[in-house]
């Protein structure tokens, strides 16, 4: 092969094109000014003097600058884009940047705008240095680029929203159960206290708790625990109404809120869940047993109006109940067969 016919693409990659050099001549030349016009623009869009006082300006100078040089050496040398990626010189300007952002602003958006101005003061320089049939190549590109760059943010919005929900729900849901977890319940419960005190919205709750768990557990395994725990959730769900809140209140003890309603309806509640439950048979292994629960319940407003108070009359009546069976001789271990 002929020095003639040799590819090109290393001297493309070390060599650029005059338009190039003297974009990165601009940069080098112009970075002072770059930075000066950015921060301009984002300090013209602060409006809270708190927050124009928190604008960590000389830091965001010193970044601004370094990040510059490096588009600059983009420019020169294709090879300097791999100092971008993670690991990179400019890769970690980056990051510090956006760190600084974050200091000052807070705030995702208030960080897209904060580049889009960069990036806005850095168009304006280039072009100034450049031929006006240069210029027309890069109004082209600014508009592609500004297209791409919304295309992006709308794509990133919808992924972010849909991740935010995703772990929004995982943190208030228990794994085992699928209902919601104690978390969830305190937060909805505190809701629900400021309801009836503003607008007289009353609510209540069911308490219930396996009469032994542990016992289960001990003799079959936690597996068959599980088995039973999922099964009581499964009959929770389909016993109450969908405004109704379940939840695995930890351990063996659900709570259901329940609004809008008075005691009564609470206790039919748990009375429908124990009749089905006990209709059942949990089958670990070869033998079937018998599972039971208790329950308790209490109102807003009729047994108080702060959740603490109400979960305890509810946790007190649910350990009555198992105190009368155990006077009346019932017992609290599931009876097995095999």
């Amino acid at each position: 092969m002929s020095q003639g016919d040799r590819p090109q693409e290393s001297t493309e990659m070390t060599e650029p094109g005059a338009v190039l050099q003297k974009a990165a001549r601009i940069l080098e030349e112009r970075k002072l000014d770059i930075t000066r016009e950015w921060l301009n623009r984002l300090i013209s869009s602060i409006d809270d003097v708190e927050a124009l006082e928190r604008f960590p300006t000389q830091e965001s100078v010193r970044t601004s600058l370094e990040l510059i040089q490096g588009l600059a050496d983009c420019l020169a040398t294709r090879q300097s884009l791999s100092e971008f990626d993670p690991g990179g010189i400019y890769y970690k300007q980056a990051a510090a940047l956006g760190l600084l952002q974050r200091e000052g602003t807070g705030s995702l958006g208030a960080l897209a705008e904060s580049l889009d101005a960069l990036e806005e003061a850095i168009w304006d320089q280039v072009a100034q240095g450049l031929r006006q049939q240069d210029r027309e190549v890069l109004r082209l590109v600014k508009v592609l680029r500004a297209g791409l760059r919304r295309i992006l943010t709308s794509a990133a919005e919808a992924y972010h929203e849909q991740s935010s929900a995703e772990l929004d729900r995982l943190a208030h849901t228990d794994i085992l159960t699928g209902l919601h977890n104690r978390r969830y319940l305190e937060q909805e419960l505190e809701r629900h206290v400021e309801l009836y005190k503003r607008y007289q919205r009353p609510f209540a709750l069911l308490m219930l708790d396996f009469d032994n768990l542990k016992w289960l557990n001990d003799t079959f395994g936690h597996a068959a625990g599980d088995a039973a725990l999922k099964h009581l959730a499964n009959l929770m769900r389909s016993s109450i109404r969908d405004v109704d809140i379940p939840c695995r209140f930890g351990g063996d003890e659900f709570v259901i809120l329940m609004p809008e309603v008075d005691k009564n309806s609470p206790r039919a509640v748990g009375r429908r869940i124990a009749e089905s439950l006990s209709k059942t048979r949990l089958r670990p292994g070869e033998s079937s047993v018998d599972l039971s629960i208790s329950f308790g319940t209490s109102a807003c407003p009729a047994d108080g109006t702060d959740s603490e108070l109400l979960l305890q009359q509810a946790d007190a009546e649910l350990y009555a109940s198992k105190e009368r069976k155990a006077l009346k001789g019932s017992t609290l271990m599931p009876s097995t067969r095999l």
